[in-house]
């Protein structure tokens, strides 16, 4: 997929990331490639985050590890959306070989931004194993993948299975119960998305899985859904009752749950 119209200020923020990962990993880097908001179609600089992998051919150091992360700090943030960068550093041979939940060789998210900063060596010396997000990641690299530098997403990549798609997806739902108070906006527009993939097998955004719940889910839900569209868009609406938001998230995870056993 050809790079989007963005911002000036994303479109060099994507420019530095590659000058940093060829700096940093050299010979060893494969590719940069980009997924999340950005490539589904809604990003928006005020709300979102810009979500990337760094594909490389061998297993970094930790003395690479700590020159990216530091570089990352240093040449990177200033430019980064509101929710900041999140980025996986994963093999080549991992994306051949490996299985859900992929390895990675290194991650960060701005949940991680003090636990980095108050130790980064230790950071980078046991932030590595499996990830079950990854099958989503990688899905949506393959699907609408942007590449930021390197080779081609269909020499490096290979399709998710629905499955293994559906149940990394799942385990980002499954508690919408209890969370959905404290983020309603990205659980509403979540569970959208993922009731949308059951029915065609389309990754969409969450504004795009927000879109297609109007038009096929029950009426009743249309308020709801279009309050957390317009709230995505950086807009300001009343907030709808606690019981309504329960009510959606059960009935979804109701929908969602028997759907599935049709997968």
């Amino acid at each position: 997929m050809t790079m989007p119209d963005v911002d000036s200020k994303t479109t060099k923020l994507i420019q530095n990331l590659a000058a940093v990962a060829k700096t940093v990993f050299g010979a060893n880097l494969i590719g940069v490639y980009i997924h999340g908001s950005l490539a589904l179609g809604s990003y928006n600089r005020r709300v979102s985050d810009l979500d990337y992998l760094i594909v490389v051919e061998g297993h970094p150091s930790q003395a690479t590890k700590l020159e990216l992360m530091h570089a990352t700090f240093a040449q990177l943030m200033r430019d980064a959306p509101q929710k900041g960068l999140e980025f996986h550093v994963i093999t080549q041979d991992e994306l051949e070989h490996g299985q859900h939940p992929f390895r990675f060789e290194l991650h960060y998210s701005p949940m991680h931004h003090d636990a980095y900063l108050t130790d980064p060596e230790g950071y980078v010396a046991t932030m590595n194993g499996t990830d079950p997000d990854l099958a989503v990641h990688l899905a949506v690299v393959w699907q609408n993948g942007i590449v930021a530098c390197g080779r081609p997403i269909k020499e490096v990549f290979f399709p998710v299975g629905a499955t293994d798609y559906f149940d990394s997806a799942w385990r980002d739902v499954r508690d919408a119960v209890s969370e959905i108070g404290d983020n309603p906006v990205y659980t509403v527009l979540n569970l959208c998305r993922m009731r949308a993939f059951q029915y065609d097998g389309v990754i969409r955004s969450k504004a795009g899985g927000g879109r297609w719940g109007l038009q096929h889910l029950e009426p009743r839900d249309n308020a709801l859904i279009e309050w957390a569209l317009t709230e995505y868009a950086g807009s300001d609406a009343p907030a709808p009752a606690s019981a309504e938001l329960i009510r959606f998230a059960q009935s979804m995870l109701a929908q969602i749950s028997a759907a599935s056993r049709k997968l």
